[in-house]
């Protein structure tokens, strides 16, 4: 028998909810790799790890690939001629090493991660199987930029045809969704949103990938003509990609952070994540000049230029739970704590896998992980001060507390 090629591209959304998805997937590519080798097929590994958030410009986009990551990555995948070692591997250890390197944050854009991917080397039609596995927990329309990619839709499920890529998704189900179904050979598995895919047997759903492409038949002919970057990717400047030195900074306790001043900040979003089976609450303790000394939280949801968005983890849910407090204007305030209380008490901060992200409208992308070990009802997580030079910075403070904490406290 004949030796035959696949060509298998995971597509994993990196935004903060996957982060349990990682692991599962890096622990059972061998229920893909094995039954494809059986069956006489030799398979090479091709992976975007995506993730977006805000810019000054609009969005910025962080693209992991098998050979590296940033602008450099993305002139190499629309330049001439392209390297395929850059972009495929046959060692499934290669592919596991950069899952285990990634790091979840920000928000995602899904459509435009699957468009690069439909923009890969595949090898020629007539000897190889072309496949895309996507993996996201969240709906298609729910990226950084919203609705937005969704008017190409049309566009990008002709080329997946054109190119005769069988499609796989793993994602909420939604309308963008169906129309992806719309692929040929395309296969759908409808997840619950927002909790890293943690409801999905990787073992089980990568074998029956396995199968499907293995008794898949190939497309005889020439493959016709597709659009390349259908959202204009190959024409980006580098500001568009995070590297190494723009991704989120991850401080430790006491560390601290000053925010770009290069413009007025005019937007601040300070969300508390978590996955335990715990309610907790976020709360900002702050002085401003409209305000004077106040307090946001589940019963107080807004101040001046201050506002709470909901009270999550209620009757101690786990999952993916998230609470979030805009700043709408950073310049009236001269100082903020932000803080959580546990509303039943139970275990240290450190085993709720819990952590506070503080983004800016200036491109800041900061984390402070929940680390406190000591038992108390209040940690007290973050704090945003006047640092001086006419501009803010950001510092771990992790302390905990049995009293409710005030802003000269700390």
């Amino acid at each position: 028998m004949n030796t035959q090629n696949v060509d298998f591209v995971l597509l994993v959304d990196c935004s903060e909810s996957m982060r349990p998805c990682f692991a599962q997937l890096r622990d059972h590519l061998n229920d893909l790799l094995y039954p494809l080798q059986q069956a006489n097929f030799r398979v090479r590994f091709g992976f975007i790890g995506y993730a977006a958030a805000p810019g000054r410009g609009g969005p910025v986009y962080d693209h992991t690939f098998i050979g590296g990551s940033g602008p450099d990555m993305m002139r190499k995948l629309y330049g001439t001629p392209v390297n395929a070692a850059d972009f495929f591997t046959t060692d499934p250890s290669a592919v596991a090493r950069v899952l285990g390197g990634l790091e979840a944050q920000g928000n995602e854009d899904t459509l435009m991660a699957l468009d690069i991917a439909a923009d890969f080397p595949f090898g020629p039609t007539e000897s190889t199987r072309r496949v895309i596995a996507v993996f996201t927990d969240e709906p298609l329309e729910a990226g950084v930029s919203e609705l937005a990619p969704v008017a190409q839709l049309p566009a990008l499920v002709q080329k997946l045809m054109s190119r005769r890529i069988q499609l796989f998704v793993a994602a909420p189900y939604s309308d963008a969704l169906g129309d992806l179904g719309a692929v040929d050979r395309a296969e759908i598995e409808a997840v619950d949103g927002g909790d890293g895919l943690k409801s999905v047997d990787f073992r089980k759903l990568l074998a029956q990938m396995a199968k499907s492409i293995s008794v898949s038949t190939m497309q005889a002919g020439r493959e016709p003509s597709w659009q390349r970057a259908i959202y204009g990717q190959d024409r980006w400047t580098s500001d568009r990609s995070i590297t190494e030195s723009s991704r989120r900074t991850v401080l430790s306790v006491g560390e601290s952070v000053r925010l770009s001043s290069n413009e007025p900040i005019t937007n601040v979003n300070v969300r508390l994540q978590w996955t335990a089976a715990v309610d907790l609450d976020l709360h900002a303790f702050y002085r401003s000049s409209a305000d004077g000394q106040a307090h946001v939280y589940f019963a107080s949801r807004s101040g001046t230029d201050i506002v709470l968005d909901t009270d999550a983890g209620i009757g101690d849910r786990g999952g993916h739970n998230e609470e979030n407090i805009t700043i709408s204007w950073l310049d009236g305030f001269d100082e903020i704590l932000f803080a959580t209380k546990i509303f039943a008490k139970g275990g240290s901060y450190a085993d709720y896998d819990g952590r506070v992200s503080i983004q800016t409208s200036n491109g800041d992308d900061v984390t402070v992980p929940l680390t406190a070990t000591r038992r108390a009802d209040w940690c007290v997580i973050a704090k945003l001060e006047r640092d001086g030079q006419g501009g803010h910075q950001v510092t771990n403070l992790n302390a905990v507390t049995d009293r409710e904490p005030h802003v000269d406290a700390f």
